[in-house]
């Protein structure tokens, strides 16, 4: 699926486990959930795979997704 925006806003991903948050990826321009797996990809297109989370919030305002462990 492709959109057509006109401004590029890139988002920083958080994950939190045990109480605690932590930045683990910047400029992250798309997000695909699969069951509990989460691929983010930045601007650059270098990817990473977050595997047992949980999506749990969007803060559109400061660019920041946070996804939880389960």
């Amino acid at each position: 699926m492709s959109y057509i925006l006109s401004d590029m806003c890139e988002s920083s991903v958080f994950l939190e486990e045990r109480g605690e948050i932590r930045e683990i990826m910047k400029d992250v321009t798309r997000v695909v959930v699969d069951g509990t797996d989460a691929v983010c990809v930045d601007i650059l297109g270098e990817q990473m795979t977050i595997q047992n989370v949980k999506f749990k919030e969007a803060n559109l305002l400061s660019h920041g997704l946070i996804f939880e462990r389960i």
